[in-house]
């Protein structure tokens, strides 16, 4: 019998993206955000671009302006490929 967890794995993510967690246990919708910024601070383009295609513009922009635990680089990386100015970002404001 299959794993029943394998359903969740949708994305060819690099697992060591998940180094703290069982990769196979990540809900990629109930752990959105968690996934957006591995992938933002620690992945790379291949990585990004599954995670644009996965949640849309839309959704990447409502998780990731609240996140405040993305470093500098990760939030100008944002910042320049959603067309979002800096002070968007909670992670840069300090604010929620």
């Amino acid at each position: 019998m299959k794993d029943e967890r394998t359903h969740l794995w949708k994305m060819q993510l690099n697992p060591a993206l998940f180094w703290d967690t069982d990769p196979l246990l990540v809900d990629y919708q109930k752990h959105a955000r968690y996934v957006m910024s591995r992938v933002v601070m620690y992945g790379n383009l291949e990585d990004w671009k599954q995670v644009m295609q996965f949640y849309g513009r839309e959704r990447i922009t409502e998780e990731l302006t609240q996140e405040r635990e993305l470093d500098i680089k990760a939030a100008h990386f944002l910042s320049t490929v959603l067309d979002l100015p800096i002070t968007r970002f909670s992670c840069y404001t300090g604010k929620p």
